[in-house]
């Protein structure tokens, strides 16, 4: 194919092998934050750029990453860069929504950014957020939604969790002045890719290398989350660092109190979002090279920033790393389903196509999932298709059968064949799948 007529650059195409996938996981999402208690909301692909460019938002490190294009009449717009903000403005709009308001969202958004496995520039978000509420039991749920998602995708892992609150006193007692608060929260969120040399780098970089040793030392301590709180109590005790330290207490207690004990409290997690303003998380997978497979965290003033008279919505969410998920789960998934199809009813012959109809009609009735040939294929034919998709069964449909009332089942893993009469049938296989 020419080059021009090829998916953009950070885009792709989803054949049925990979969509069935991503359903599966999307469905599985969806149904852990009904559970809990939280319903759909939908927002345009695409707001006008002011939204996103704003200092209360995205934030300057990301506004580069921004699509911005002009429509007909010169308005300056931007594709979603993410869900929150769109929420955010969606929350503005809609002051009379009882509180707290628990919403989900699943949608697409675009980021100009560098490209590589489970990053791309067009992707899909799951996010789960509580707005009205300052409770730290509201942190604590969302925290455990995506415990409880990622345990039922099959990976083991546990969450991180910081304040920001108590992260921004860190810095400031080491210090550092609070208008470079926000370079170090960059600089430290690279931890993780860079090494602490490099964030000592970075630091010096942004003029405040004069911290750096006393900042990372006391990044670095660690233990048990009560262990962390209390050595944090002695080592910082300003005000902001007493809130930060007794909402991560309250949070863990929560956590405790609904069964998610895989917490650890690392002081170093920053996230490289600006509008943050105390409980921070990422999800890490026990496999190290795989990395975070959520975050989020207290978004307390955004919606406050778009709203008439500025007033707070305390808010807490988290978006879903659903493409990498997705991608750690094509590896592990040995047998990969490329149809939704269970039953093909196979005609031996043109004569008994109207029988096949009819017996396909009535699967379908039935709540099966069936497909006839309609390329009017020979039997051989259309086995090779059934075999090609990994349609599970077929149903082998002749002169003969259509007298009998009696019509063969073949198990196309197998080949094993069985007889079933046509009122039979969809019981059957109902007890089969």
């Amino acid at each position: 194919m020419s080059e021009k007529f090829q998916t953009p650059r950070g885009t792709r195409d989803f054949l049925p092998e990979e969509m069935i996938l991503r359903e599966r996981v999307f469905d599985t999402v969806k149904s852990i934050f009904q559970r809990w208690g939280f319903d759909p909301f939908k927002t345009p692909a695409f707001e006008n750029y002011e939204l996103f460019a704003m200092k209360e938002s995205i934030g300057e490190g990301e506004a580069d990453k921004l699509y911005v294009f002009e429509d007909k009449s010169g308005r300056k717009l931007s594709l979603r860069f993410d869900q929150t903000v769109p929420f955010c403005r969606q929350m503005a709009s809609n002051p009379q929504l009882p509180k707290p308001v628990r919403r989900y969202e699943i949608s697409r958004v675009w980021r100009y950014e560098e490209i590589k496995r489970g990053k791309y520039r067009e992707f899909w978000q799951c996010d789960c957020d509580t707005a009205g509420a300052k409770s730290m039991l509201a942190d604590a749920e969302v925290i455990a939604i995506v415990l409880e998602v990622l345990e039922e995708l099959g990976f083991k892992g546990y969450m991180r969790v910081n304040n920001r609150k108590l992260l921004t006193a860190i810095i400031e007692d080491c210090g550092v002045n609070r208008k470079k608060v926000l370079d170090a929260y960059r600089a430290i969120d690279k931890l993780d890719k860079i090494g602490k040399y490099g964030v000592r780098r970075e630091l010096d970089e942004r003029g405040i290398g004069g911290a750096a040793d006393k900042i990372m030392e006391i990044l670095e301590i660690d233990g048990k989350p009560e262990e962390v709180l209390e050595k944090i109590k002695d080592a910082v005790k300003t005000k902001d660092a007493e809130e930060g330290i007794r909402e991560l207490g309250e949070l863990v207690g929560f956590l405790k109190d609904l069964g998610k004990e895989n917490v650890i409290i690392d002081l170093s997690l920053a996230r490289g979002l600006d509008y943050y303003t105390s409980t921070i998380f990422e999800a890490m997978s026990d496999e190290k090279s795989i990395g975070s497979l959520a975050g989020g965290g207290r978004y307390d003033r955004m919606i406050g920033a778009f709203a008439e008279g500025r007033e707070e919505t305390p808010s807490v969410g988290f978006g879903l790393g659903v493409e990498r998920i997705i991608d750690l789960l094509k590896d592990r998934d040995k047998v990969k389903r490329k149809t939704y199809t269970k039953v093909f009813v196979v005609n031996v012959s043109a004569n008994v196509k109207k029988d096949c109809l009819k017996l396909a009609q009535e699967l379908r009735g039935a709540g099966i999932s069936t497909q006839v040939d309609v390329m009017d294929r020979p039997l051989r034919k259309q086995l090779e298709y059934i075999n090609s998709l990994g349609i599970p069964y077929a149903v082998i449909v002749g002169e003969n059968e259509v007298k009998s009332g009696k019509f063969k089942l073949k198990n196309m893993a197998t080949g094993e064949e069985i007889e079933v009469t046509g009122k039979d049938l969809s019981g059957k296989l109902k007890g089969l799948f």
